[in-house]
Formats: C-alpha cells, structure tokens, sequence
C-alpha cells in the first residue's frame, strides 16, 4: 500500500508540474525540476509559465511547506490561483495579493513562499515580486551573474507587504528562478553554479548544465528551475516562393527546418511541420497546375510566429483548385498534414488555394529522479531540551515534520500554554521553510489575544541563518 501511494503522489506532482514551456519570440524559456529517488519525496515545490498578451509571459515558482499527497493538492492550488491573477490582471503584485488572501484563508497554504515575474521581451523589461522566497538569479554579458534583491519579506499568508521592482532585461540577459531559500545556504552559491554552467544563446544547455552542477554542488532534495534569456535579435518571417518541378517539395522543407531552428523549435515540432508542409507542396506540385512550365507554376511559402508562440505556416498557389475525388484511397497527403499539426484550413477561389498550418510549439520539460549525493552534508536532526520552567532549547535543523515534538514540549514548559515561554533557537543550524510554518504559527497564536494564551519568545544569534529566515518570514524575534 505504501508503495502505491508513494507512486500515486509522485503521479500527482508530475501532473502539478507543467510537461512544456512554450517556444516564444522574444525570449527563450527552459525548465527543469529533480526530485530525490527516494520514495515519500514528493514536496510542494511548483512552477508555472504563463502566456500573457501582447507578447508578454509571466514565470512563477514557489514552495508550500512539508511533503507528501496533501501539500502537493496545495501546490497546485496556489499554482492556479496565480495564474488566474496573472491572466486576470497581468500585474505582479495583483496576482501576488490573490495568493495571499488565499493562503490567509487556508491554514493548508500558510506559510508558502512565491516569486512572481513578468517579462516584456518587446519592451525590454522584467518586473518581479517575492513573498519569502529567493528572488531570481540576473546573468549578463558584461559583468558577474548577482542574485537580485528580494522585494517582500514574509511568505504567503503573513500578512507582510507585497512590493514588486521593475528593471531592464537587455538582449542577451538571462533571468533564473530557482527553488533554493537564502535560509538553507545555497542561494548565493548558485550565482556561482550559474557562471560555470551557462551557455550563451542555448538557454536548453544551460539549463541542463545548471541543474547537474548544483545537484552535484550544492542542493540536496528537489530543485526546480525556470530560464528566460532574452533574444539578441529577432527571425525574420518565412517567405519562400518555390518554382515548381523537380527538388520543389525538399527547398520547400530544408528552408522550412532552417527557420523553424533559428525560432528554436524543437526536433519533434520541426519534423511536425516540416512534413505537414511538405505534404501540401507536393499537393500542390500534383494538382495545382495543368502544366508546370506555366509563368505562374510556383508555391510560395510563408510562416511566421505569433506572441502566443503559436508558428503558423502557408502554402499559396494560384492553380485551379480541383474538386476532391471520390476515390478514398486519394486525400491521404492532407489527412496526414491535419494529423500532424494542431490545426489545417483550406480555403480556394479564383485567384488559388491557400493552405494554413498552425501548431502550437513548445520544449519539454524533463523531470529527473536523482539519487541523494553522499558527500553532501545530512540535515542535524532536531533536538529539543527542556533547561527550565518556561524556557526551551532547540538545536539542529527545525523542519515541518517537528511540528508535534515542538508542540507538546512547549504545552509541557508552559504548563499548558498558561506561563510564558523563552524558545531558544541560538543551536539551531537551519530552519525550512516547513520549520518557518511551524515557528509562526507558535508565534501568531501566542499573540492573539482572544486566545487567551501566554507568549512564546524566539531568541537567535545576529546574523545567524535562523535570523535571516525569520526576518524574512516576517516572524517575531529577539537577536543577541
């Protein structure tokens, strides 16, 4: 039974997680996510790319605390609410806002952390929000990869201020969201990873690039990543006009492939296109025209891509449409063209016929089951220590799953919650994003007056990872 659920809840976050990225001009867009082999893995890290109008596309990414079956049902409603922001308003901080009310609303999501971005390839710029989450990695030609500054400190549901910040994305600059925390260490260290990975135009090596070096490097667990580099310089449309006779349908295809690659289209749309095109060539090399040397026995091929990524080629003759036969074995050249796009229209008149292709294209994304590197530090497990009435000490790694052994001491120290309570976090190595959950939520019910309860105090080390956490969380402490 264990198995089957294990296999159900990876399942489930495979579905969570987009299969493809679309191909877009402008911007160039490549997405990978890992995961330990290890069954009972699955976590609530997700990512989303959302196709905007006028050429824009938003990119989202974030981690609902904990793993396992429920908290990847969370992630995918956090995922959903904001894309339906995003589509709604297409604004950062709008969609940001429709999260965390959701999130206020449900103790299920409390506690996620988020980073939204919309980038205007046209225009040339990128605005971005975050809530408790890392902001996106910025690598440029001329100077060193940095991790930009965060704009919002507490995750969803903290009630903490959403703030976006706008900049310029110039040609050649990549953008990279990753699901690694400024908490757990590994944030700054994958500016490093970037530099040594990055493959200037090819924004598919990179990505694959970044992601083998940082699971060898520096993460242990899921990883998920998103790329956008913006393009140096736009293709140009397709227009080819193709006399016809002997070689008409191969110049056809080879300039076809030739454009599709410079719009970088991966092998599988290529070959979809390639030979739907190449069917309705030959249609038109076999029945267009009564006599090839006509002046006017020619096929012009047009294609172009528009904002959705959607390519959309053309085949235009100017013969005499010929009445389909009855014979069923005929017609099986623009059987298979329909078949191997999204969408084929015909249309004739006096002047020709004109056969439109469309086909939305798009890049994988891979998902990679990796086992957990040996020569990575494990996690200190947590320890709790009772040092007196009302004071309680912490050390290791505070995570989601320490939940109940963190609460019924604190009930044991507080003699019920009735005495106040001193929680020392100064031993405390890292807290996760599960562990943020659970400190605020000690936190928050301890301030609510209503609740009649006594007030629980965390103390840390200035400067330590815990108190970057909490400050970042938007979580009450003390620092000495």
């Amino acid at each position: 039974m264990t198995d089957d659920i294990d296999d159900f809840t990876a399942a489930l976050q495979d579905l969570v997680l987009p299969a493809s990225v679309p191909v877009l001009p402008g911007i160039d867009l490549a997405a990978r996510f890992s995961v330990p082999a290890a069954p009972g893995e699955a976590t609530g890290a997700w990512f989303d790319v959302v196709v905007l109008r006028q050429g824009r596309v938003a990119l989202t990414m974030g981690q609902v605390p904990g793993s396992g079956l429920a908290v990847v049902a969370s992630a995918a409603a956090v995922s959903a609410v904001l894309r339906a922001g995003l589509l709604d308003q297409e604004d950062v901080e709008a969609a940001l806002r429709l999260a965390d009310a959701y999130a206020r609303a449900s103790t299920d999501v409390r506690g996620t952390s988020a980073v939204v971005v919309v980038l205007d390839p046209t225009g040339g710029r990128l605005c971005y929000g975050t809530a408790g989450h890392s902001a996106p990695l910025m690598a440029v030609s001329a100077g060193p990869t940095h991790r930009l500054p965060r704009t919002g400190t507490g995750p969803l549901g903290s009630a903490a201020r959403i703030v976006s910040a706008e900049l310029a994305m110039t040609p050649g600059a990549l953008l990279v969201l990753d699901s690694t925390t400024e908490a757990d260490g590994t944030a700054t260290a994958m500016a490093d990873v970037l530099d040594r990975s990055r493959v200037e135009g090819d924004v598919s090596a990179t990505c694959e690039k970044f992601t083998r070096l940082a699971e060898v490097d520096v993460v242990r667990g899921p990883l998920a990543v998103v790329l956008a580099e913006a393009r140096a310089a736009d293709v140009a449309d397709l227009d080819l006009e193709v006399p016809l006779g002997e070689g008409a349908t191969l110049r056809a295809r080879r300039a076809l492939e030739a454009w599709l690659g410079s719009l970088g289209v991966v092998a599988m749309d290529r070959l979809s296109l390639s030979h739907a095109t190449t069917e309705l060539v030959a249609n038109a090399v076999e029945h267009a025209y009564a006599h090839h040397d006509e002046p006017t026995a020619a096929v012009r091929v047009t294609g172009r891509q528009d904002d959705t990524g959607e390519v959309v080629v053309e085949v235009i003759d100017h013969g005499q449409w010929r009445i389909p036969s009855d014979d069923v074995t005929r017609g099986r050249g623009l059987a298979m063209a329909s078949g191997l796009v999204d969408d084929l229209t015909v249309s004739s008149d006096a002047d020709g016929t004109r056969a439109r292709l469309r086909h939305r294209v798009s890049r994988s994304v891979p998902v990679d089951r990796v086992p957990l590197t040996s020569d990575l530090p494990f996690a200190e497990p947590l320890a709790v220590t009772h040092t007196a009435l009302g004071s309680l000490r912490l050390s290791g790694v505070v995570g989601h799953d320490d939940l109940d052994e963190i609460t019924y001491a604190l009930l044991l120290a507080s003699r019920g919650r009735t005495q106040p309570v001193d929680l020392d976090l100064t031993e405390v190595s890292d807290i996760s994003t599960g562990g943020l959950r659970v400190l605020d939520e000690l936190v928050r019910t301890s301030a609510d007056e209503s609740a009649a309860r006594a007030p629980v105090v965390l103390h840390v080390r200035r400067g330590s990872t815990p108190q970057a956490a909490l400050e970042r969380a938007g979580i009450d402490h003390r620092a000495s």
